[in-house]
């Protein structure tokens, strides 16, 4: 079964893929962002390969290095 992506803020959204219901989520302030087919929603929203799920990822390791980073700097300077 294919399933449309749609997502509103950070929400993503798998819905089934019917362009009339792919036009009422639209009117809601949803925005297309793909179309996959598996078996079931949650099923959907686990096989979206976007740049979002790597975007959280490169966040938080960046974020982590840049506080490692802080701490190797202040304890060398004390």
């Amino acid at each position: 079964m294919k399933f449309y992506i749609v997502k509103k803020a950070q929400q993503l959204e798998a819905i089934p893929a019917n362009k009339e219901l792919l036009q009422r989520y639209k009117n809601n302030h949803y925005s297309y962002v793909n179309v996959v087919s598996a078996c079931n929603k949650e099923d959907a929203l686990k096989r979206l390969n976007t740049e979002q799920k790597h975007s959280k990822k490169r966040l938080i390791i960046g974020a982590n290095i840049a506080v490692i980073s802080l701490i190797l700097i202040i304890c060398t300077i004390n």
